[in-house]
């Protein structure tokens, strides 16, 4: 009977290591995507929030880059005057909360500039293997066209003619 129940002693120690081993890769990992989740998050939103688009370029996915980015950048930013992006910088970045549910993490998030203060939240997903930051812009093709004066019809004067 002892030598069963130092069997059993012993198993249970065994069960007991191996599940603290296990919780304490569970617990590393979600650290790990955590840091990496804060880090692009930032990296984006201070990019983004400063209108430096190319900097903001790594921490996006694919599709924000060719939707999102590629839109501020080269239809949005342009005619944005240079006074109003003057006084809205520096832009300051804090982040609030980070919820990570499968492969898909949310952060809130506050940013401050001169002129006003936003909360607000971005979505990051995994692509390859590592946390990106994911807001796609459906864009009309109409947005993207290229329109040549001719093919834009003349308004009418005041008489309705």
């Amino acid at each position: 009977m002892s030598r069963l129940l130092f069997i059993l002693t012993k198993k249970m120690k065994h069960l007991k290591n191996t599940s603290i081993a296990v919780l304490l890769l569970v617990l590393a990992a979600c650290s790990s995507d955590k840091k990496e989740i804060e880090t692009n998050a930032m990296g984006y939103l201070q990019a983004t929030g400063n209108y430096l688009i190319d900097e903001a370029m790594p921490y996006a996915t694919q599709e924000t880059r060719e939707t999102t980015l590629t839109f501020l950048r080269d239809k949005l930013i342009p005619y944005t005057p240079q006074a109003y992006i003057k006084s809205n910088t520096p832009a300051t970045i804090v982040i609030n909360d980070i919820t990570i549910q499968d492969d898909t993490a949310r952060v809130q998030y506050t940013k401050t500039t001169p002129i006003k203060t936003l909360e607000n939240e971005i979505m990051l997903v995994q692509e390859n293997g590592q946390w990106l930051v994911y807001v796609p812009l459906a864009l009309p093709d109409t947005i993207n066209a290229q329109v040549s004066p001719a093919q834009i019809a003349p308004l009418p004067d005041s008489t309705g003619k």
